[in-house]
């Protein structure tokens, strides 16, 4: 039996090389590319065959790839599929979109007075009215102040019971908010005249 010679064996490893990765490449239904191998030989002296892989071009988790169905940015909270509810939140239109807020009240013994304050988060209209009540044992105290815009919410203007209003005991403050016919009242806050 005669042996090749030494450049035709180079290019029988070419060639079988190149069927290994035409075969890996050539894969079946996975959208996935898989690495591919390229295989040079060269003619010299001692044939040497060298194998570079390139790096896979596959998407990693967590990315947006169309073909996969992946779609991470969306990940939105929606209802149960067949509930019958709606990712939105139930919302009456009717209802006022600000919520009041008594942040101080207590008395002043500088000034006599016992004083509150507010603020209006969820809007920044200020073309509306602020009113404070003071309630104790069915006896009720009314001012309005003045409202004023910030850059989220709006302020209203600190409310100043004089003592001859307000007698010793504990009184019960909210704030009312009024815009043309729509109104957010807060939660009552509780102060002490001594």
């Amino acid at each position: 039996m005669q042996l090749a010679p030494r450049p035709i064996a180079a290019l029988a490893v070419v060639g079988a090389l190149s069927l290994l990765a035409a075969g890996c490449s050539a894969g079946g239904d996975d959208p996935t590319p898989s690495p591919t191998r390229s295989a040079s030989a060269t003619a010299s002296a001692t044939p040497t065959a060298t194998a570079t892989e390139t790096p896979s071009t596959a998407p990693t988790q967590g990315t947006d790839d169309p073909s996969t169905g992946d779609d991470d940015a969306g990940d939105v909270p929606t209802a149960f599929p067949g509930s019958g509810q709606t990712a939105q939140p139930d919302t009456d239109p009717s209802d006022f979109p600000a919520t009041a807020l008594v942040t101080f009240s207590g008395w002043d013994a500088g000034s006599k007075t016992l004083q509150a304050g507010g603020l209006v988060s969820g809007t920044t209209n200020a073309g509306g009215t602020c009113t404070f009540t003071a309630t104790k044992s069915g006896v009720t105290r009314t001012l309005t102040t003045a409202a004023e815009a910030s850059a989220s919410s709006v302020n209203c203007a600190q409310a100043s019971f004089p003592a001859s209003q307000v007698s010793t005991g504990t009184w019960s403050i909210t704030l009312k908010y009024s815009v043309g016919s729509q109104s957010t009242t807060s939660d009552p806050m509780t102060a002490e005249v001594p």
